[in-house]
């Protein structure tokens, strides 16, 4: 109590900020804007718009093809390109900085290794997410990507399915959103081969963040609305406390939203700048009026500010 006042109190999950494979990433981009003069990017190096724009000040160009290129250096987003593409840059005599997260690179692998083994290759992922256009450029034969029951069963019922397949996962996928699926799965083939390539910690911050979820009065997921493992880690919080907001910084964050919290839990996006995070922590905390639990809204109708985006 402070001033006949309950303080609010505000807990962050054990790992915010960057995750490694993030890190790597733009640490070698801003070695290669500060060591080479025509450095350019195909795509977003990751999904944060602040990190993006901050490169791009730096001098890192953002193209949509490598056409027109025919010196430079390109760097490889950290969630991997096609095989084509890359060998299409080395034939033009571009210079490559390969930032793909070596956590993607070992998916890769693995989804080779089950194509050598003559099994059709499973993803269970978002076929739109660069991830999974980098995985299915590294194979020889098409792909079967998945992310829903219903998509396996029409794979299935259409006879796309295969009698022996091998499974991989896209790394920041959860791994609860994948059980179903293979569950099912199982009973469809002959033989089934499951290489496990969820990003460990990855699982390791969802479970933190869902232990946390689970314990306050409003979860705050802090990161981008084009980040597929923000989005994703809003949802699973949303699971376990249906008082879950994603935010993309502390300008998002009203009082009212609030106001009537006494316990907020804070978790972030793998590529979101630690300083966000911290932002919202201090929005919170400078905020000293009393815990108003009148403007708590009600579960079953509660949509947060920010959900209609997605």
């Amino acid at each position: 109590m402070e001033n006949g006042k309950t303080r609010r109190k505000v807990t962050l999950a054990r790992e915010v900020g960057f995750c490694f494979g993030v890190k790597r990433a733009i640490n070698m981009t801003r070695q290669s804007l500060a060591e080479r003069n025509s450095v350019f990017i195909l795509g977003d190096l990751v999904h944060n718009k602040r990190v993006t724009d901050e490169l791009e000040a730096r001098g890192l160009q953002k193209v949509s093809d490598i056409d027109d290129k025919k010196s430079g250096t390109m760097i490889i987003r950290a969630h991997g390109l096609p095989k084509a593409k890359i060998q299409e840059a080395r034939a033009r005599g571009l210079e490559i900085v390969d930032a793909t997260c070596p956590i993607v690179l070992r998916a890769q692998e693995a989804a080779k290794t089950l194509e050598e083994r003559g099994c059709q290759v499973v993803i269970i992922g978002d076929r739109n997410h660069a991830e999974i256009k980098g995985v299915l450029g590294a194979l020889e034969r098409p792909a079967l990507v998945i992310d829903s029951l219903e998509e396996l069963r029409e794979a299935k019922a259409s006879h796309k399915l295969l009698r022996k397949v091998g499974v991989i996962f896209q790394t920041t996928h959860a791994l609860e959103l994948c059980r179903e699926i293979i569950n099912e799965l199982v009973f469809m083939c002959k033989e089934v081969q499951i290489i496990n390539t969820i990003c460990r910690p990855v699982q390791n911050r969802q479970d933190d963040a869902l232990e946390l979820a689970s314990k306050v009065d409003l979860m705050l997921v802090v990161g981008s609305r084009t980040s597929a493992n923000t989005v994703e880690l809003a949802a699973l919080c949303r699971h376990h406390n249906p008082f879950t907001m994603h935010i993309q910084s502390a300008e998002e964050l009203q009082i009212e939203d609030f106001a009537w919290a006494e316990h907020v839990g804070i978790a972030s996006g793998l590529s979101t700048p630690e300083d966000l995070v911290e932002g919202v922590k201090r929005k919170i905390l400078s905020y000293d009026g009393p815990i108003q639990m009148d403007l708590r809204p009600d579960p079953k109708s509660y949509v947060p500010a920010g959900a209609a985006h997605h």
